[in-house]
């Protein structure tokens, strides 16, 4: 067992032995791939390490690696030490590796690299806009140094990310020739999913926590149902190009101009009064159809739409309606999280992300609490 674990703390006492991290010192996370690499120099046989998470962990590089490497979590890490002090003569067994193939696929995690919102430059658009798969993709890939032979690399990131969602749009929009950039970033916003077989999606980080919309917008990308999403938010290209000459200009008065871009989410940075934001929708699905409002107003927020109840026909294809912000209690702190959509009692749940945060007073400061353990309060 190795308490500071580091690769140059690695000796050649693990010499044919499996090499065990365990300390006090985690964050922050330690050097897999050194430490694997230093342990197999030294005669080990393997590693344990403990993990925060292993977002980073699955690719090529652990195929370059001298040694089995086998992340676990802290709580397991925890186990493995109790076992060890507990029994005289430890043991690990290594075994090939094995394919398993579940019947279902879980709800999927927000990466713990990802770029978060909210967005420091214009805190009124929220960001990002969608997930989608990122993490260990296998992907075709020119040759290179790194691996001559092998035509296809795992990796990891945005680089993985946006071709999912490039080949995505690239299907809507031959299905949908007629529809706008914006209303194809509004049915793939709209139609995403943020739970899976009932279980929410997560964030990894430290704490791992379940996700919000800072985390993924509107989800995790659903491309069946953004084919029909039923309702979009489109944009007039003019409108970005006046909320980006707002902020060029340095005007302090920018925030209605983002509040009110049409855009399929929404971001209120400074709410102190009661506020109204504007949206506008276009019917694409069927001609005569009527959706009803479905708010999930945040903690300490009041949400009010008018109209609920839209009507469209052969005629008339978009509505625009009004929704107003009002604080139930005098708050003053962090960004809260809701929920606007539109249901047709169909096929079609037409749902937008809303970020608010709360302030009473600009001056103010927020009653802080520090909890403590009974050890430490001793």
């Amino acid at each position: 067992m190795i308490i500071n674990c580091n690769a140059g703390n690695i000796d050649n006492t693990v010499k044919g032995k499996i090499a065990f991290c365990f300390g006090t010192k985690f964050d922050p996370q330690l050097d897999d791939y050194n430490i694997t690499k230093a342990t197999g120099e030294k005669g080990g046989k393997g590693v344990i390490l403990p993990q925060y998470n292993t977002d980073l962990v699955l690719g090529d590089i652990l195929l370059t690696l001298p040694i089995p490497f086998v992340p676990v979590d802290y709580e397991i890490t925890y186990r493995i030490y109790q076992y060890k002090e507990n029994d005289g003569t430890p043991k690990v067994k290594i075994s090939f590796t094995r394919t398993t193939i579940g019947t279902e696929v879980s709800a999927p995690k927000v990466a713990v690299f990802l770029s978060r919102g909210p967005s420091p430059i214009y805190p009124g658009v929220l960001k990002p806009d969608i997930a989608a798969p990122g993490v260990s993709i296998l992907a075709a890939s020119p040759k290179t140094t790194f691996f001559e032979q092998a035509p296809y690399h795992f990796n990891s990131g945005t680089s993985m990310s946006c071709p999912h969602v490039s080949g995505i749009i690239a299907v809507l929009k031959s299905l949908h020739p007629q529809w706008s950039p914006a209303a194809l970033k509004s049915a793939i916003m709209t139609t995403a999913s943020n739970e899976r077989y009932g279980f929410p999606t997560l964030a990894d980080g430290l704490p791992q926590k379940t996700a919000d919309p800072f985390d993924y917008s509107g989800g995790f990308i659903d491309p069946n149902r953004a084919v029909d999403p039923g309702l979009a938010d489109d944009v007039d290209p003019e409108d970005y190009t006046t909320f980006l000459d707002c902020y060029s200009a340095g005007n302090s008065s920018c925030e209605s101009e983002s509040r009110n871009l049409n855009l399929p989410s929404i971001a209120i940075p400074n709410l102190t009064a009661p506020t109204t934001v504007l949206r506008t929708v276009t019917n694409v699905g069927q001609a005569d159809a009527v959706y009803k409002a479905v708010v999930q107003s945040p903690p300490g927020v009041q949400i009010s739409v008018e109209p609920t109840v839209l009507k469209f026909s052969q005629g008339k294809n978009t509505q625009s309606f009004k929704i107003t912000f009002t604080m139930t209690h005098k708050l003053h702190g962090g960004y809260l999280f809701g929920s606007l959509a539109w249901s047709d009692g169909g096929a079609h749940y037409v749902r937008i992300p809303i970020a608010v945060r709360p302030v009473e007073n600009a001056n103010n400061s927020t009653d802080r609490s520090v909890s403590v353990s009974p050890q430490k309060a001793l």
